[in-house]
């Protein structure tokens, strides 16, 4: 296997093609990663172009602990807050260090990175025993130099500002240019959106009267992408990011203005429920009882097909909101264990749950957080495991990761 080169490294780093003195450090260490991953039976069904891609990005968590820059701490700190341990998977041990290198740091960032940068393995068991295995032969890597490698100097300079110093805000701009585009953590579950933002940029370039009209709607876009869509592995959106990692705690929620009128439920919820005897979810075997609800219960017109895209398709949940009325979802009745549900199969569900998870469009996002709260789909866990505690005690966060704005878009 041909080595990572500088080009290739210097590509995901906060200086960019500049580069520093230190890069060769890091990319000599890049190497003894892919080296040691190489020389090891473990996972090897990996393409060697995605070895790089995980190795420099380990590289991107290790110079972030070493110079603690304050990306990881912002990370672990969060999911402490939100789920009582550090890091996704791992109860917190008597032998973690906080902030500095560790195992289950590594053991994680490896899964994060394969999963996500690899649909081969997007649905890898974060306990799969060959990761766990190859983990630890990086770890060894990378602890073996953790105490004598200089501290990257991109990563000393391009976190050190204010979020609200006007005199900070060119440095601000390129680490959010940075952490949104590039950033080994970040990135990784923005890639499936990310490449349908890139087409949209592609037929822009060819349809766009003058290559300078093209370069100002894509500078439009991608503003409007770092301003409106969730990434990372928590699915924050890049204004909840930099306030965590430049000032400890999150944004302040937006508040609609004080005069604005309340707004009206919308017109289905009152008629939903009324309905289904005051019930916000319900659940609807085949297409035909389905068309029958919208025609009898809500009064949709009579003898017409109402929503014939999910012609084809049973076991149905319908769920409403006052904001957002009603929302319905195909296929997924049979995984969902609840009270109001008649449809619930649990051989099916250990077959189908993890899809409601880890399948963007398959439930919408109000509808899985309302199922996760009530402990609705305990049957999810990942392919060709039967571990569905651990799926439980990380839903949230998993549905994040893999769903991005499919999951938080409708809060």
């Amino acid at each position: 296997m041909d080595d990572i080169t500088l080009k290739q490294f210097l590509f995901t780093q906060p200086g960019g093609e500049a580069g520093a003195p230190t890069d060769k450090h890091y990319l000599r260490l890049a190497n003894r990663l892919l080296h040691t991953w190489d020389n090891r039976s473990l996972m090897q069904d990996a393409p060697d172009d995605l070895k790089k891609v995980v190795c420099i990005g380990l590289l991107g968590y290790y110079q972030d602990i070493i110079t603690d820059a304050g990306l990881w701490r912002t990370f672990t700190d969060e999911c402490l807050r939100r789920y009582g341990r550090r890091v996704p998977f791992h109860d917190d041990y008597e032998d973690y260090i906080d902030y500095e290198l560790n195992r289950a740091d590594v053991e994680f960032v490896l899964w994060y990175l394969l999963a996500f940068n690899s649909m081969q393995h997007r649905f890898l068991s974060p306990r799969d025993e060959k990761l766990l295995a190859l983990s630890d032969a990086l770890y060894k890597v990378l602890e073996s130099e953790y105490d004598d490698i200089p501290a990257p100097e991109d990563y000393t300079t391009l976190f050190q500002c204010e979020l609200h110093d006007p005199e900070d805000a060119e440095t601000l701009h390129d680490l959010s240019q940075w952490l949104f585009w590039k950033n080994w953590l970040l990135l990784p579950p923005f890639q499936l959106t990310f490449a349908q933002i890139y087409s949209g940029w592609m037929e822009i370039q060819h349809t766009a009267a003058t290559p300078q009209l093209a370069a100002e709607r894509i500078e439009e876009e991608k503003q409007t992408a770092m301003a409106q869509l969730p990434t990372g592995p928590l699915a924050l959106y890049l204004r909840e990011w930099l306030s965590l990692l430049l000032t400890g705690k999150l944004p302040a929620p937006r508040r609609a203005h004080t005069n604005e009128p309340a707004k009206q439920p919308h017109p289905w919820y009152e008629t939903f429920l009324k309905a289904t005897g005051g019930r916000d979810l319900h659940f609807i075997d085949t297409y035909d009882n389905l068309n029958r609800f919208f025609i009898e219960a809500l009064g949709w017109a009579e003898g017409e097909e109402h929503l014939p895209q999910f012609k084809g398709h049973s076991h149905f949940a319908l769920m409403v909101t006052p904001a957002r009325g009603l929302m319905v979802a195909k296929d997924i009745a049979r995984s969902v264990r609840h009270p109001l549900n008649p449809y619930y199969e649990p051989e099916h569900a250990r077959l189908f749950a993890f899809n409601l998870i880890s399948q963007r469009g398959v439930c919408p996002g109000d509808m899985l957080r309302r199922f996760l709260a009530e402990d609705a789909i305990p049957d999810a866990r990942f392919p060709e495991t039967d571990d569905a505690a651990l799926v439980s005690a990380n839903a949230d966060f998993l549905a994040r990761a893999y769903l991005q704005e499919f999951y938080r878009a409708e809060e």
